[in-house]
């Protein structure tokens, strides 16, 4: 992209006009690829959260990761279950416990994930603590995936061309679109995803932008009561997307479905936040050895991942409603 492209791009977004997808896309090729100066591209990530950016930009940024990402390439269906982080809750690694369990109830699970950025323990961090290798490559995780049903693809290995707008961010210190692209961006494309977000707001956003791209089979994207997932704390705000045959130029087609979910509707008592803290790395892996222990005994943070879990197996296929799908990943718990 030449100067006066980014002039253009910059100008309609101080008049808060939208980018198109394409446009969006072009410029984070450029950003990714060439040494793009530092002042533009923060300058452009700015004016786009001032403006609030639109499912189609967001669309152009994931395509334009998807461009320079080393691809895990695996032609089975997989689930993700994954949040945007940055809620502050500073929880145990709900996520990471629930894919595990979604896997030992029968799904293909390609998890993406990385070091803490706003939470004291990543997902990364507290894998790493449990003896997992997380810097695979990506022939690695299909066999990981092949072998036990789960590979964990680490994002400084699927996603290099990120440390080129690291600094930038750091530097800026404020979110940017960079916060939500990370669950979108899964390097194995995994059609059914359950994603969480940090702020209510998101979610239709998330929703459209998924939409916007047509990769995704079956998701649910969720915020619940200051949460980046489903949890005991009370009801999530919940978008479901599905995918519905395709139009007449070969796009997917959707259905979408906005509904409030309630766990005391499926007979899981409230908790506090409390009862979800976490710490650091050996405690968060210490909690999710207990968590996955098998029995038949019940906590707040062992309801949380059955909830994630059993959203997991519903958008997965393995049950025809959500119930059936939190009772599924239950009866996995507790049989070990």
């Amino acid at each position: 992209l030449n100067a006066i492209s980014w002039k253009s791009q910059l100008t309609k977004l101080i008049n808060k006009q939208d980018l198109t997808t394409i446009e969006t896309e072009q410029a984070m090729n450029a950003i990714l690829s060439d040494d793009i100066d530092p002042t533009v591209v923060g300058a452009l990530l700015t004016l786009l959260r001032a403006k609030g950016e639109s499912p189609k930009e967001l669309a152009g940024m994931v395509k334009a990761m998807e461009n320079v990402c080393n691809s895990v390439n695996i032609n089975d269906k997989l689930l993700d279950i994954v949040g945007t982080g940055g809620d502050g809750a500073d929880t145990i690694n709900i996520s990471t416990a629930s894919v595990v369990l979604a896997a030992a109830s029968g799904c293909l699970v390609a998890k993406a994930g990385n070091r803490s950025v706003s939470s004291r323990c990543g997902s990364a961090d507290v894998l790493e603590t449990l003896g997992v290798v997380i810097d695979l490559n990506p022939d690695q995780v299909v066999q990981s995936i092949r072998q036990s049903g789960i590979g964990f693809m680490y994002a400084p290995i699927n996603h290099p061309a990120m440390k080129k707008v690291a600094p930038i961010r750091k530097a800026l210190g404020v979110r940017t679109a960079f916060n939500m692209l990370g669950p979108m961006t899964n390097a194995a494309k995994a059609q059914r995803v359950v994603i969480g977000v940090f702020d209510e707001e998101l979610v239709d956003k998330i929703a459209n932008t998924l939409i916007e791209l047509g990769h995704i089979e079956h998701g649910v994207i969720v915020h619940g009561c200051g949460l980046d997932e489903i949890s005991p704390l009370g009801p999530s705000t919940i978008v479901e997307i599905k995918s519905n045959g395709v139009d007449e130029l070969g796009n997917r087609k959707y259905t979408s479905n906005r509904y409030s979910f309630d766990p005391l509707d499926v007979g899981i008592p409230r908790c506090t936040i409390e009862d979800l803290k976490g710490g650091d790395a050996d405690e968060n892996a210490q909690a999710l050895r207990d968590v996955l222990a098998g029995g038949e005994y019940t906590n707040a943070k062992r309801n949380s991942v059955i909830l994630n879990a059993g959203f997991g197996v519903y958008v997965y296929g393995l049950a025809d409603s959500i119930e059936r799908g939190i009772d599924i990943a239950r009866e996995s718990l507790y049989s070990g």
